[in-house]
């Protein structure tokens, strides 16, 4: 047999072999160039797999490994087994004691419930909410705001706004828009479908003159460290309150901003609430601003952070201190939550204006959900 050499490397060519049998006397013959060739057949039968293939296997393989994670964090939540000191006298983010309310006495906000969709065929989805704030508000009006209603009524009442609300790009910004001044111009309690009720408010409308909701107390504290985010699920004023008069009479100058939060939603009116309570008016007063706590509106946290706020935690020592106490607070509490007695509704965080599920059950119209609903028309009644 000859040595070949090949760079660096050296092998023995092999033609042909003996074998002796260890067991038997005789001995036979391979013949291993044909050995060779039947292997190099084999191998040319295998494929190959490219660089490429094999990369992007491996990052679908971690995809996968990733959404495996994400759905058992989204799914449970659990914050217990980080590795986060809490102090034996640790105060979690929430209410410390409950709140008197009056049993009597002159009612501040009208007694009307708004709520807004497209039309008049609601999603099934959402019917049963939107039932609850019938039942615990039997004596109380009902007004859904369609599209169409929606523009009626601007048109009638506040026509310098129409051209700002007829060019917003989305149909959420015109929902949003929509809340601040129906609650300027008639009053009442705006409510998302999303939101559950479990007992009236009125405790609440005797109170305050107007009262806003914030997200729970962590959303904002590990989304953008800062704390107590108004949002406008949720919303009661009475009529003509120069806070709604000041966030409406905004929305134009906000209008060009790109995100929906910063242009009409949460981001929107925490920067007005905010710019309003450098009057210093106390929140029971006429013309005063409520916000109420979270457990009373938002009790629970939106699954959809679940995730965010787990990465977050997991990062516990480069956080703030805001932060560094929400996520001890989420190791106490818990991410999943428990409502307490004392929250008066609770949001299901559908989003759905993202949502499209909820349409695939069908649609109900208004009136076999709630009968007594009231609808804006052009001609300044209603139907």
């Amino acid at each position: 047999m000859s040595l070949i050499e090949l760079g660096q490397m050296k092998y023995f060519e092999p033609s042909r072999r003996i074998r002796k049998n260890s067991d038997r006397s005789e001995s036979y013959e391979i013949d291993l160039p044909r050995l060779d060739t039947n292997r190099n057949s084999i191998m040319q039968g295998i494929p190959k797999l490219p660089l490429k293939t094999l990369s992007l296997g491996s990052f679908f393989i971690f995809i996968l490994h990733w959404l495996v994670k994400f759905e058992q964090v989204r799914e449970h939540g659990s914050f217990y087994d980080l590795n986060i000191a809490v102090e034996k006298d640790f105060q979690p983010y929430g209410m410390k004691e409950p709140e008197l309310f009056p049993v009597t006495g002159v009612r501040r906000i009208p007694k009307i419930i708004h709520q807004t969709w497209k039309d008049k065929m609601v999603p099934r989805k959402l019917t049963s909410w939107v039932k609850s704030w019938v039942k615990n508000h039997p004596d109380w009006e009902y007004w859904l705001w369609t599209d169409a209603s929606a523009r009626e009524m601007l048109a009638d009442k506040y026509p310098w706004f129409l051209s700002t609300f007829d060019n917003y790009p989305e149909n959420i910004r015109r929902a949003d828009a929509l809340r601040y001044f129906v609650l300027y111009e008639f009053g009442g309690v705006y409510a998302d479908m999303d939101m559950e009720s479990f007992k009236s408010i009125d405790p609440l409308s005797l109170k305050y003159s107007c009262f806003l909701g914030q997200e729970p107390y962590e959303h904002p504290v590990l989304d953008s460290n800062f704390e107590h985010i108004v949002i406008n699920a949720i919303m009661g004023c009475r009529k003509n309150h120069p806070f709604m008069k000041k966030v409406m009479e905004s929305l134009p100058d906000f209008s060009h901003m790109w995100n929906v939060l910063d242009s009409t939603g949460p981001h929107f009116l925490t920067l007005h609430y905010r710019q309003y309570q450098k009057n210093n008016l106390p929140p029971d007063v006429d013309d005063g601003v409520y916000l109420a706590p979270a457990e009373y509106f938002f009790p629970t946290i939106d699954p959809a952070k679940f995730f965010w706020m787990r990465t977050q935690c997991a990062k516990f020592d480069k956080l703030t201190n805001i932060q560094q106490k929400a996520c001890k607070s989420l190791k106490v509490k818990g991410i999943k939550r428990t409502i307490p007695s004392i929250s008066f509704a609770t949001h299901h965080w559908i989003h759905t204006y993202l949502d499209l599920s909820i349409t695939l059950k069908g649609p109900v119209e208004i009136h076999t959900v709630v009968p007594q609903v009231k609808i804006y028309k052009s001609s300044k009644t209603l139907s």
